[in-house]
């Protein structure tokens, strides 16, 4: 238990950087990307506690699905384009062992990259194509893992009434994995902040196969934190740390 706890503490310590969908490290909603972008110059650091709700269906010890941590890295070095890399942290039993203890002894790892084609204008939404797990091995590789590649079109319009925002969010996406297509097809959501705390996000959004809701929230500007129920029951969270690397005014 003990070293449980330090493991989820460190996670927590060491995840420094999250915002929407911030279980990738990237710009979206709690499961769906969206056509944001985040500010130029700005790095993310940091760990997503995910349900077993969400973890893909192949992902198995001793043929049950588990609770697990995702951690990750992504920069923002130009206005059009996001990449991240991050991991799973998955279980297994130790040095393969059947009778030995389960814990997180591998990692599936993926890089994640987000591409906006339009900025959002006055009179029409932004768009944005991305994908995750969109380099490694195929299925006729040695692992064949690809759990997480997925790839998408995204489509966000936001507006202000009386300062406060709303946004609105469509996205198609296409899962590679037959065991990851419930959360295939159209899917998005929508935002607001409220004008009395800006920092402050509620969100709602249909992944294709639940309605989640969700929030997170920038403190002191430099780190987020988020916390969401997926399918009004299963809890997910994490914190994140904004960087900056060339860009020393964090507008968000």
């Amino acid at each position: 238990m003990r070293k449980r706890l330090f493991t989820i503490i460190g996670s927590l310590l060491l995840a420094v950087t999250m915002s929407a969908q911030q279980y990738i490290g990237s710009e979206g909603l709690i499961h769906v990307p969206t056509a944001d972008m985040d500010t130029v110059g700005i790095a993310r650091v940091g760990a997503h506690y995910i349900p077993k709700s969400m973890m893909p269906d192949k992902m198995l010890i001793d043929g049950e699905k588990f609770n697990s941590w995702t951690q990750y890295f992504s920069v923002t070095p130009f206005r059009w384009i996001q990449l991240g890399y991050g991991y799973t942290l998955w279980k297994f039993h130790k040095n393969l062992k059947k009778d030995a203890e389960v814990g997180f002894y591998a990692k599936d790892r993926y890089f994640s990259v987000r591409l906006q084609l339009l900025p959002e204008g006055r009179w029409w939404p932004a768009v944005a194509v991305g994908g995750n797990d969109v380099w490694g091995s195929s299925d006729n590789g040695v692992s064949g893992s690809n759990y997480y590649r997925n790839y998408y079109a995204s489509l966000s319009k936001h507006i202000e009434m009386k300062g406060h925002e709303f946004g609105a969010h469509v996205t198609y996406r296409k899962w590679k994995r037959d065991f990851n297509h419930k959360w295939q097809g159209v899917v998005g959501g929508v935002t607001y902040r409220p004008s009395f705390y800006r920092p402050l996000r509620l969100m709602g959004e249909w992944d294709g196969n639940n309605v989640n809701i969700g929030a997170d929230c920038r403190l002191f500007k430099y780190f987020l934190v988020q916390a969401a129920l997926l399918g009004f029951s299963d809890f997910n969270a994490g914190l994140c740390l904004y960087i900056p690397l060339y860009n020393p005014t964090i507008t968000k």
